[in-house]
């Protein structure tokens, strides 16, 4: 796909996600009254019926209001998720790619040894050993996904700390700080953001297995899981009680799939610094162009070397930097 065709199709699909979430995001603030509000004489109500456009649930409550409440509820959930893992597993990929050594062999150790399980099966377990609630449901998401991004960072640092140029950079007298920060860190934020974007739909399809079996927030609760497992009951005779939150969640989802694919079609990321993504379920492989050497490589051997020449280095030292970056 051309640069420009790829970009186009980032910023749709931008634009549609930033609606869908600006969309449930603001649901509970022009909701009317209080969704969870229960009405017997209003129960099991067919889609269309007056008042409720898409029925109403055993209890009265409209479907539709729950839907919508449910998915502010979801989506705020998994961006704290998101923010969480990704920082987390940042700081342990950072750690381990550039100190190396024991550090490296030990984090590694930890990363593999939680990616040993399915992601689904692995918060399963953790959620039913800290038991219902909210912030046991976090907890549990969160230690499941942070690896991948560490992971991901700790290939790319080492990558960054064994590469040549870098290394010329710094017989040029270049400060790790400056190479970290102008090179390291941009190199490495445009896998991170694809792998977000994309980690989005995993971790809200988590949520809702999650309250689905019990293991999520509280009732009454308006998450999309809890709402599919307080359906089963009247399945067969009020279908739409389940069809609805289900149709939700799928669009989530698909809306965040092609966002983080446009995205790495956008930024053309290079595909050996993308791990395996880990689903719901196990292990899937995120597909991503091949790509040449990265810019900070070069850039940073070329940069550092040129401004330690123009400072008057001595012979030695020039002939050290021009091997560098005829490299």
């Amino acid at each position: 796909m051309r640069k420009g065709a790829a970009r186009a199709k980032f910023f749709v699909m931008l634009a549609i996600a930033a609606a869908l979430v600006g969309l449930l995001g603001l649901a509970p603030l022009l909701l009317p009254g209080d969704v969870n509000a229960t009405d017997l004489g209003q129960s099991l109500l067919a889609p269309g019926s007056a008042g409720h456009a898409l029925g109403t649930d055993t209890l009265g409550r409209d479907v539709l209001l729950r839907t919508l409440a449910g998915g502010s509820e979801s989506v705020t959930l998994a961006l704290a998720v998101v923010v969480i893992v990704v920082a987390l597993g940042v700081a342990v990929g950072l750690a381990a790619g550039l100190l190396g050594g024991a550090v490296d062999a030990v984090l590694s150790k930890v990363i593999t040894a939680f990616q040993a399980f399915p992601a689904f099966v692995l918060a399963v377990a953790i959620a039913g050993v800290l038991g219902q609630g909210l912030a046991n449901m976090i907890i549990a998401i969160a230690a499941v996904y942070w690896t991948q991004f560490a992971r991901l960072v700790r290939g790319i640092a080492i990558a960054f700390r064994e590469s040549e140029c870098v290394a010329a950079a710094r017989v040029s007298g270049a400060p790790r700080r400056a190479l970290l920060g102008k090179y390291l860190l941009p190199e490495a934020a445009g896998p991170v953001a694809v792998l977000a974007a994309v980690s989005m739909s995993d971790i809200v399809l988590t949520m809702a297995g999650l309250s689905f079996i019990g293991l999520g927030p509280a009732r009454p609760t308006n998450e999309w899981g809890a709402m599919m497992a307080e359906a089963q009951p009247t399945f067969q005779y009020a279908i739409w009680c389940m069809l609805v939150p289900m149709a939700a969640l799928f669009v989530v989802v698909v809306v965040f799939n092609l966002l983080g694919d446009s995205l790495r079609d956008a930024l053309d990321v290079r595909s050996q610094f993308m791990p395996k993504r880990r689903g719901v379920w196990g292990n899937r492989t995120v597909r991503h162009p091949e790509q040449s050497e990265g810019s900070w490589g070069i850039e940073a051997g070329r940069s550092f070397a040129a401004l330690r020449m123009t400072r008057g280095n001595t012979r030695g030292n020039r002939e050290m930097e021009e091997e560098g970056l005829t490299k």
